[in-house]
């Protein structure tokens, strides 16, 4: 394991402080993790400014994935979208962008990446987004959350990747890689933090599904499966070397819709289960969120409408026009037939007005130790 270079991105003045100007470390009155009453209120706001969207199209950007840096510290077999090359987000540039993101009424945020832990601002970015009131959780490998464990204070739910037992996980990620991410699952419980773990079926460890719920049995938490599609960041490209059979990723679907009935921690809710089982053959998603209730946004401060689209067409940089201005601009699909990420496909269903998927985010992060 070893420490990226930074090479940040140049800020844009949209999100610089003015000449002469002092910003006082605001983030440091940051704000504890969410209990129920705060998921009660996040599912009351949630739902109302889905209605507002739906209805009356006063679009905002209630649910935001953050992609300070597409750099890792590992080389998954899977993953394309590691780049050792990509800028970073410059720390009080991403700091202004966050504030901007509340002044617009953000609820939720995700750190993601590359490995958001790889930023040397992650620590500041969490509390600050924690000090707006936001839930706030983060995709990691796991690796470095015990060299930064202090960003756990500020993280409602952790989602960790394994692969499968430790030949299978270690195969695709190095050497020690499977003991790590269970470390690093390990410490956010002890923190408090929710945790899921995430699968993501590929040709290397679609067999060993079962191994990994019972990873989540053991220690008391859920898990999100999904397919290896064949480009990360554009999901209506075809099926890659790396990605499963199609016929025998369906039966595992139609196996983990029968676990989830028996009462196993399969997280995926059924009706994701059941559009998820549909890949690689395009599936039209009903009332698409992207752009309207959710957005990503790159490390260079690109915004599109989820993490999962429009990677491959020009976007409204936040760090060039400021976050409302990007957001104005963003693209908002009405075509999109290929979502393949269980939580963005999650978030159009809730967005279709699905009472189950409402309740569910009302109720919190799931279970944990």
């Amino acid at each position: 394991m070893y420490r990226l270079p930074l090479v940040s991105a140049t800020p844009a003045l949209a999100l610089q402080p003015a000449a002469g100007e002092v910003q006082p470390e605001r983030e440091t009155e940051a704000l504890g993790r969410f209990r129920k009453r705060d998921y009660v209120r996040y599912g009351a706001k949630l739902a109302q400014g889905m209605i507002s969207s739906r209805v009356f199209g006063q679009h905002r950007p209630l649910m935001v994935n953050i992609e300070p840096t597409h750099r890792c510290n590992l080389d998954c077999v899977y993953c394309d979208k590691v780049d050792p090359r990509s800028p970073q987000m410059e720390t009080e540039a991403a700091l202004r962008m966050i504030d901007e993101l509340a002044e617009l009424g953000t609820l939720s945020v995700c750190f993601d990446g590359g490995e958001p832990l790889v930023h040397p601002g992650i620590l500041r970015f969490v509390r600050r987004a924690k000090r707006h009131g936001m839930r706030v959780s983060m995709s990691t490998n796991g690796h470095l959350l015990k060299r930064k464990a202090e960003v756990l204070k500020y993280v409602d739910k952790i989602k960790i990747s394994i692969d499968g037992p430790r030949h299978v996980h270690d195969a695709g990620r190095g050497a020690g890689a499977l003991e790590q991410a269970l470390q690093g699952a390990r410490l956010a419980l002890d923190s408090g933090a929710g945790v899921a773990i995430r699968m993501t079926l590929a040709r290397h460890n679609l067999e060993h599904y079962r191994e990994v719920l019972e990873f989540a049995k053991e220690m008391g938490v859920v898990a999100l499966f999904q397919p290896a599609v064949g480009n990360i960041m554009n999901g209506a490209d075809a099926p890659a070397e790396h990605s499963a059979d199609a016929d025998a990723y369906r039966r595992v679907i139609d196996d983990l819709k029968r676990l989830k009935a028996c009462g196993e921690p399969v997280a995926n809710e059924m009706l994701c289960l059941d559009h998820l089982r549909n890949w690689p053959e395009p599936k039209p998603v009903p009332f698409c969120s992207g752009g309207r209730v959710e957005v990503a946004i790159g490390p260079d401060g690109g915004m599109f409408p989820c993490g999962r689209t429009g990677r491959n067409l020009a976007a409204p940089n936040v760090f060039e026009v400021g976050v409302a201005a990007a957001f104005e601009k963003v693209l908002r699909p009405t075509d999109c037939a290929n979502c393949w990420c269980t939580l963005t496909v999650a978030a159009c269903y809730l967005y279709r007005g699905d009472i189950r998927l409402l309740t569910k985010a009302a109720r919190g992060p799931g279970r944990s130790r």
